[in-house]
């Protein structure tokens, strides 16, 4: 009688090494974005966040009546400590200029090594092309791309923003400002429907085999990394949205100017820090996708990919869709 062997348990770093090894270099780019390289003092951000949650906004951290009258005077006019949050708003770009070539370089540097230790790019070889499997809807691919045109056009427009002083004044930097504002606004839909279909994690809901189903949800399972790509895309796209929609939506007048301003810096603080750190998810995403395995592109264009791409590629995404046509 023969018996069957179960597949051989994995250990505990064979199973979490993605999340441990991330989760060291994010604690690492953590340290040295905000205590060695940041413009932003982080003792001060730290104690505005505790007094917030008193229901004080205002990040005057000193009492008010225990300043001069010139530094009361000053708060007023310009706010509390300017100096204290994301003082390129008024003084300085420069700092942010000198420190982002950094920050991308390590990325790009860190995507080559990736690119190298995993062999180059993955190619699928197909001798029936014609052979073609239905993956994505018309809806997924409808959302899928119009939200890499959002992100990169934000991107483009964010970083004109951020070297304003070297891309200069004129018509068109103010348009680029203008219209990455309102593109911010009609991403947060798209943000919220990609993080609904790419939530594949079904763990606690039946998950029906239906055609419905797949044409709404994007099929296959998680590999460590590209879950820790999709909680990243979902954690630092909220924080992109919420302060972006804020910095929109609080605009100052001469009676909220002081009240705000500061709140405005810190928003302006934590919408920066976010663009910085989902861009290594997101530049990490297009590389797994577009480059280091070929054909991804022309399969959210058109829906379709051979069959034979899937079974080498991709086999729980080939498992997936067989389950809905049976």
């Amino acid at each position: 009688m023969a018996t069957s062997k179960s597949a051989p348990r994995r250990g505990f770093w064979s199973r979490n090494k993605a999340y441990i090894l991330v989760l060291l270099g994010f604690a690492l780019l953590t340290y040295w974005y905000f205590w060695l390289a940041t413009i932003a003092d982080i003792q001060y951000v730290y104690r505005y966040f505790l007094q917030m949650l008193h229901g004080n906004f205002t990040g005057q951290l000193v009492p008010f009546d225990s300043l001069t009258h010139y530094q009361q005077m000053e708060v007023g006019l310009f706010g509390p400590r300017y100096d204290a949050i994301a003082p390129e708003v008024i003084r300085a770009f420069r700092e942010r200029q000198e420190i982002l070539p950094y920050v991308f370089a390590v990325e790009f540097t860190a995507f080559l090594i990736a690119f190298i230790l995993q062999g180059g790019r993955k190619k699928a070889t197909v001798t029936h092309p014609e052979d073609k499997v239905q993956v994505y809807s018309l809806f997924q691919r409808f959302v899928i791309l119009l939200n890499i045109l959002l992100v990169l056009y934000l991107f483009v427009t964010g970083f004109s923003i951020t070297f304003g002083n070297w891309t200069g004044g004129g018509l068109i930097p103010r348009y680029m400002r203008m219209t990455h504002e309102l593109v911010g606004l009609a991403w947060i839909p798209i943000w919220l429907i990609v993080t609904i279909i790419a939530f594949k994690d079904l763990k606690f809901f039946v998950r029906p085999s239906s055609r419905l189903f797949g044409k709404i949800f994007l099929k296959g399972r998680y590999t460590p990394m590209k879950r820790i790509n999709y909680l990243a895309f979902v954690a630092f796209g909220f924080i992109l949205i919420v302060s972006g929609f804020l910095l929109w939506y609080l605009y100052p007048d001469p009676k909220t100017h002081a009240q705000i301003i500061q709140f405005k810096r810190l928003m302006l603080f934590m919408h920066f820090m976010g663009s910085a750190i989902i861009s290594f998810f997101l530049f990490e995403t297009v590389y797994t996708y577009f480059v280091s395995v070929q054909g991804y592109l022309p399969a959210v264009i058109t829906g379709k990919v051979p069959r034979e791409y899937l079974e080498q590629l991709a086999p729980d995404i080939l498992e997936e869709i067989e389950g809905y046509e049976r």
